[in-house]
């Protein structure tokens, strides 16, 4: 039975869709709405403050996932973030607004990110069978990609005929649909503890579990690693060798189209690829990214770069529908959204650490020997990763693990 004769799953999904659009509209948006209001000395801080509060506060938003109805918590973020889009709009349209003024609400908007998406990877078990978690993020990762290559498109349409201003009225819109979707679930009554210690002793209890899970553990940190040593530099080093090998932006364009439509590939795969031990089959996949950072450290031929970058796409798509799967069927159900919290909090410090430090090595080295690293350090610790059998464990599709004794039960 296919995912999308659940009911609940379906009406999350055209929510999440809507949802996800708005997301992808927001980089280039908010990018020439600073540039508009402050030139470029205001766009660092405009992106900035929409990004520092999701790392300061990822973690609080997943134990608050954890304690309270999930569902009502994305409502609120929803909420949060139509109105903060909107009221952004309409300054923008009005020619009200200053560079203050955006650097506030685009940071109460990545206040609403932080609470939202740790809930929303917990919520995801609850809206199908459990044979379905991974056919569920396959899908919600195939929707998010052909969102990305559709908005980015949409965005650029819109400031250059509009405006950033409209284009933010329209973002408004995309939450206040998912947040009506949302409202409307109805969903399972869930465990939860009857008394709950208090919202710190909920982020300790976390990172407890993460330890205590040896495979959890690798697999965050092998994650986190790999933001930082191998995305990071291909963000930093991809450019600067595509500007000398394949014509510049147009070139690495190309490259990117290439990388999406692998990703929507890729999330096709996992809607139906079931492998006997997850965990540790998502984990070789990866490797396909390392031909292509070859090539491009190389200067190979275009074509080549292309073809290797659909590659790199589809094993990005597939690795995390089924890494997450696995995460939310292993992973006790009272503790998912402070894990997801815990992973997101990894890259949210690895990929910002990493983007310092691989600029002046870039610069000082060249790119190429820095995504060559790159490259031996994917191959290097996944072999290391699967050599160690620790994520050769068999596919999960029962539930998670029952919460405590003497629990209390609450919807959503």
């Amino acid at each position: 039975m296919s995912v999308l004769s659940a009911p609940r799953f379906r009406r999350y999904l055209v929510g999440q869709a809507a949802s996800l659009f708005g997301d992808s509209l927001v980089p280039l948006t908010i990018a020439f709405a600073a540039l508009e209001v402050a030139g470029p000395g205001g766009l660092g801080l405009v992106l900035a403050a929409n990004r520092l509060p999701v790392a300061v506060l990822v973690l609080v938003g997943g134990a608050l996932g954890d304690r309270w109805s999930r569902r009502a918590l994305m409502v609120g973020a929803d909420v949060l973030r139509c109105a903060v889009q909107a009221a952004s709009g309409v300054l923008l349209v009005t020619g009200h607004a200053d560079l203050m003024t955006l650097v506030v609400l685009q940071g109460l908007s990545g206040v609403g990110t932080a609470l939202f998406v740790p809930a929303a990877s917990g919520l995801v078990p609850s809206l199908v069978d459990k044979d379905q978690v991974q056919e569920a993020n396959a899908l919600l990762g195939l929707v998010g990609n052909v969102n990305k290559v559709v908005a980015i498109s949409v965005a650029g349409v819109l400031v250059a005929w509009v405006g950033p201003g409209v284009a933010l009225l329209v973002d408004a819109a995309t939450f206040a649909l998912s947040a009506l979707m949302l409202a409307g679930l109805r969903l399972p009554a869930t465990v939860r503890s009857a008394a709950r210690p208090g919202l710190w002793r909920d982020i300790r209890d976390g990172a407890r579990l993460v330890v205590s899970m040896r495979w959890l553990t690798v697999l965050l940190v092998y994650g986190a690693l790999l933001q930082a040593l191998v995305i990071g530099p291909h963000m930093i080093a991809g450019p600067l060798l595509a500007d000398g090998a394949y014509g510049g932006a147009a070139g690495w364009a190309v490259i990117g189209v290439a990388q999406a439509c692998g990703s929507i590939a890729g999330g096709v795969v996992a809607l139906r690829w079931r492998p006997r031990q997850p965990l540790a089959a998502a984990c070789a996949v990866g490797m396909l990214m390392a031909p292509y950072l070859v090539v491009l450290a190389l200067g190979g031929p275009l074509w080549m770069a292309c073809v290797l970058a659909v590659l790199t796409g589809a094993q990005g798509s597939v690795c995390m529908a089924v890494q997450n799967a696995q995460v939310q069927q292993r992973v006790p159900e009272d503790a998912r959204s402070r894990v997801a919290a815990w992973s997101q909090l990894g890259n949210l410090v690895a990929l910002p650490a990493s983007l310092a430090l691989a600029g002046p090595l870039a610069a000082h080295l060249g790119g190429g020997p820095v995504l060559l690293a790159a490259a031996g350090w994917l191959v290097v610790s996944t072999l290391v990763v699967l050599a160690s059998k620790v994520l050769a464990l068999p596919a999960k599709t029962t539930a998670a693990a029952a919460a405590p004794s003497g629990a209390s039960t609450a919807a959503g």
